[in-house]
């Protein structure tokens, strides 16, 4: 009997026990979540006060909180708001940039070996350790088009383009004389012009985000403010570079990258869950806009095959940057897009003038894609 008591008493002693540190792990959890939202309010309330801070290469590190989308991140449910903007970063530096063209248009290549995407393009290294890719091309047109669409972007105030520089191929020059026999081996034209870009390591393929697939038949890509909400703030910032995206390679009629998968949606009903083309991913969460070789000239000599699909792409998209936008407005005015991309490029570019512009009809395939932009954005604004 009394053992039969004293187990009882043990029975209550545990189940006190238990009661207890039942309520001791609530409370501690209570204090944890409290202090996680703690934090969240901290954070992102001085990401809200960061908006105008000057952005070079900072990670794009938002955090996991959802938001109402319409409130905070969009406005006039056309235009990212001024908050979320101030989360991007510029993906290079104006500075950054500058130093690295000066730096390798006269620098020693000391390697040159397969990488780079296409059998065509190479990756090298200079004495410094300072990596770039060199693209040759099929035809020169191709580093034009390579070249002018990265001065584009700088006209649009977009960054997501790496730093480019031209060099040509004198193989009796100090920057190419070590690597003489690789060039030769591939038989690359002396004295052709090559584009440089910077190598970024550490990046990854990049999705097409689920938000903006259309899986009815015919492709293309959703971007809607109300499709929007509830969203993480680095999900929104990754989706912003994407707007930007889509109005760049209409302007350029790129349609080696996401036009390629709507074109092949025809036959391939699953190649929107492949990574796209020519689009990576940095470790910080940037998007790089690589390989613009068929942008411009190669993008507005096959324009018939194509440009049903740019079409799709840019009518799928209604919320936009309002810098980009108001550089579209800039250009759409001022009715000389061509002509101040030649002078911009000219003016950053010693040899420029040696690989070339755009033609007078392509001078003004590009203004006429620029109007259509215009006009696309205004009608997105007078819908809602």
């Amino acid at each position: 009997m009394r053992f039969e008591i004293m187990k009882a008493d043990k029975v209550k002693l545990c189940a006190s026990l238990c009661m207890w540190l039942g309520i001791v792990t609530w409370v501690g959890n209570v204090k944890l979540h409290l202090w996680f939202v703690f934090v969240q309010d901290v954070v992102f309330s001085a990401a809200d006060e960061q908006v105008n801070v000057s952005k070079r290469h900072a990670p794009v590190n938002a955090g996991l909180k959802t938001f109402n989308t319409v409130d905070n991140a969009i406005e006039r449910r056309v235009f990212w708001s001024a908050w979320l903007d101030g989360l991007s970063t510029r993906v290079f530096g104006v500075e950054h940039e500058r130093k690295w063209r000066e730096r390798v248009r006269d620098a020693r290549v000391v390697v040159l070996e397969a990488g780079c995407g296409r059998p065509t393009n190479r990756l090298a290294t200079f004495a410094d350790g300072t990596r770039a890719c060199v693209r040759y091309g099929i035809d020169a047109d191709q580093v034009l088009g390579e070249t002018l669409s990265y001065y584009l972007a700088e006209l649009l105030g977009i960054s997501n383009l790496p730093p480019l520089a031209l060099s040509k191929l004198n193989l009796s020059s100090e920057q190419w004389a070590s690597v003489r026999g690789n060039i030769e081996a591939l038989e690359w034209s002396p004295n052709a012009i090559v584009s440089l870009t910077e190598f970024v390591p550490n990046v990854t393929g990049v999705f097409i985000p689920l938000h903006l697939r259309k899986q009815q038949g015919g492709g293309g890509l959703q971007l809607t403010a109300e499709a929007l909400s509830n969203m993480t703030a680095t999900y929104l910032v990754e989706l912003m570079q994407w707007s930007d995206l889509i109005i760049f390679d209409y302007l350029t009629a790129n349609f080696d990258r996401v036009v390629s998968h709507i074109f092949s949606l025809q036959w391939d009903a699953r190649v929107m869950e492949r990574t796209t083309n020519n689009l990576l991913k940095t470790i910080n969460g940037h998007l790089l806009f690589i390989d613009n070789e068929a942008g411009l000239v190669h993008g507005y000599r096959v324009l018939d095959l194509w440009e049903r699909y740019h079409r799709l792409l840019l009518s799928s998209s209604c919320v936009f940057r309002r810098s980009t936008v108001r550089r579209i407005s800039e250009l759409k005015r001022s009715g000389s897009g061509a002509r101040l991309l030649r002078e911009l490029c000219r003016a950053r570019e010693p040899l420029a003038r040696e690989l070339g512009s755009l033609s007078e009809e392509h001078a003004l395939t590009l203004q006429n894609r620029i109007d259509v932009v215009y006009k696309h954005v205004k009608q997105c604004t007078e819908n809602t």
